[in-house]
């Protein structure tokens, strides 16, 4: 019988989850005690590579959404109804092999499934119904780029939950039915990919980090991106964490009782700061530097990007626009700036010798990978990467912070009861200092994930077919783009009860017999291998920073936002936030 080496024994720590890939198969592999277990590699509940998660208390947890596994039989814990995969490990000179059989046979199990669910008989892409357009040109001049999400969702509500429709020469699918949208996550990055044009805006901008990355690359480059951002990390990084918030709330204490403030800025000046800390070591401080930072030029990146994509044609290959020359200019100064984080870092690791064998953050991780003779990494994905988490970092965690104020502002009742709960979890301190007390936060968790329903910052995302496929029950050509609105599956009442209210409270209790609350429909960090890395740190910075305003201010804002009031610039933004602080009288 066949085996397949899949790792070393050297490589088997304890406490240490490796990856795999047999055929195709995702595989995760550890050593327990003194048995190791192979495993299914693809969290059952909605296909987060297990690889990434942790090993605690003889359990696997999930990266995604915590689901645990035993690591002995891979039953789930506290529900053994879902259990991994096992398959059978054998040890051959000094490796770790599995059989190719029992891989093929899983493998082909896993086809029957899915070749029962899907339509016995399917149509072509052509009867995909499809807004009216014009000769040539289709439906580009019904669409406004920023706004770009709310008219495909306008267009859900009219052709349903699948539909096609034209920008000049190209022709797009939408698809906002849950199933089908976790479908087409769970099967990257071999059946879909990131939208191909989006990958060659990146190096035209010579940008080539794990968020562009297809393939090989990409996988070599998410293992260093998750080994930065596990929780282990972020327990250790959580000091510096809080010493960012204090400097948060100091720039807010000059704000109370002042004229408004647009909000957005703050906050995109406070992530950067926790993601340089976080990933490079390196304390940038733009919340108290007075003159020009780095945030003001990293805001304008994401929207040329944005731009481009929905550009007919690649015309910055031709002539330039002024957004183009804006974006020229403020690559050429975040360039700048990351070659005195990249600086730093090399003399740390000069100094430091021992970091070469224990690097302690991402950056550093990656210049060890680059001194290796097999070169891991190359000066241009150092680079590249740098400005992935430092544009990853800002804008996402920013704007969900920003949202929820908004919402703040307009339910004082429910700020009212954030303020309760900071109050008793913090006692005396202004800001949280103890990890350990953030997942106490259960209400104003509540508020951050209804925030996410209804204001993702990433209600729609780009995808491409890598081949030939069988989607809904409509024959979908390779090289097809596919767009996913995320956020028009969770505004269905099918999905949530009273899905266009915003109610913390239903993250709260069960839902009732005949109330909706499908999750599957609730993707704000998406789905499958390629969940969002940056998951635990943003609701660890979103916690933190909550419960610092809401035990030291009130906030009120005269803006009432509405759907006019969302901008999307790659991520959706609001366009007009600005918001008064007030000492709270306790």
């Amino acid at each position: 019988m066949e085996t397949i080496r899949i790792a070393h024994l050297s490589k088997l720590l304890q406490g240490k989850l490796i990856a795999a890939e047999v055929e195709g198969v995702s595989l995760v592999i550890l050593k327990n005690k003194e048995e190791i277990s192979i495993f299914q590699g693809e969290c059952p509940h909605q296909g987060a590579l297990l690889s990434e998660g942790t090993i605690e208390n003889g359990a696997i947890v999930c990266s995604g959404h915590g689901w645990r596994f035993d690591c002995s039989s891979g039953k789930r814990v506290q529900n053994s109804n879902t259990c991994l995969k096992k398959f059978t490990a054998c040890i051959q000179d000094e490796y770790v092999t599995v059989k190719k059989d029992e891989i093929l046979a899983w493998k082909q199990q896993i086809q029957k499934k899915e070749m029962t669910s899907s339509e016995s008989t399917t149509q072509p892409f052509k009867k995909l119904p499809r807004p009216k357009g014009v000769p040539f040109l289709g439906n580009i001049l019904q669409v406004d780029k920023k706004r770009i999400h709310v008219t495909l969702e306008k267009w859900a509500d009219i052709h349903g939950s699948m539909y096609q429709f034209q920008l000049a020469h190209k022709k797009i699918v939408v698809v906002s039915d849950p199933e089908l949208i976790g479908e087409i996550l769970r099967k990257r990055p071999n059946t879909y990919r990131r939208l191909s044009v989006m990958e060659s805006i990146f190096q035209d901008m010579n940008v080539r980090g794990v968020f562009s990355a297809e393939g090989d690359r990409w996988r070599k480059q998410r293992r260093v991106v998750m080994h930065a951002l596990n929780t282990n990390h972020l327990r250790n990084f959580y000091p510096t964490l809080v010493k960012v918030t204090e400097r948060l709330k100091k720039r807010w204490d000059h704000s109370i009782d002042s004229s408004p403030k647009k909000i957005l800025l703050d906050l995109m000046r406070y992530t950067v700061d926790v993601t340089t800390n976080l990933a490079f070591g390196y304390d940038i401080n733009t919340l108290e530097e007075k003159e020009e930072v780095i945030q003001q030029h990293l805001e304008k990146i994401f929207p040329a990007i944005h731009y481009r994509i929905s550009a007919p044609i690649p015309y910055w290959r031709f002539f330039k626009l002024s957004i183009d020359h804006a974006l020229d200019k403020a690559l050429d100064a975040v360039r700048k700036e990351i070659k005195n984080i990249i600086a730093h870092c090399a003399q740390k690791l000069a100094q430091n010798p021992e970091l070469m064998e224990n690097p302690t953050n991402f950056l550093e991780a990656m210049m060890v990978a680059r001194e290796k003779e097999d070169a891991e990494f190359t000066d241009d994905d150092i680079f590249g990467n740098v400005v992935t988490i430092l544009l990853a970092g800002e804008d996402t965690t920013a704007g969900t912070l920003a949202w929820m104020m908004s919402y703040m502002t307009k339910y004082p009742e429910v700020q009212n009861k954030m303020q309760q709960e900071a109050d008793a979890i913090l006692g005396d301190a202004k800001v949280l200092q103890n990890f350990h007390d953030v997942d106490k936060l259960s209400y104003m968790e509540a508020v951050a994930n209804e925030t996410m329903r209804l204001k993702p910052v990433a209600p729609l995302l780009f995808m491409e077919t890598t081949k030939n496929v069988d989607l809904g029950g409509y024959d979908i050509a390779a090289g097809t783009p596919i767009f996913l609105l995320t956020r028009h599956c969770s505004l269905q009442d099918d999905a949530f009860t009273s899905a266009r209210e915003f109610q913390p409270q239903r993250w709260l209790t069960p839902p009732s017999s005949g109330q909706s609350h499908n999750l599957k429909a609730f993707l704000p960090f998406g789905a499958g291998p390629r969940f969002c890395p940056g998951r635990n740190l943003a609701l660890l910075e979103i916690k933190t920073v909550m419960a610092m305003l809401c035990k030291n201010f009130s906030i009120t804002s005269k803006e009432t936002l509405s759907q006019n009031d969302e901008i999307l610039s790659f991520t959706m933004m609001p366009s007009n936030l600005f918001v008064s602080f007030h000492q709270r009288e306790q």
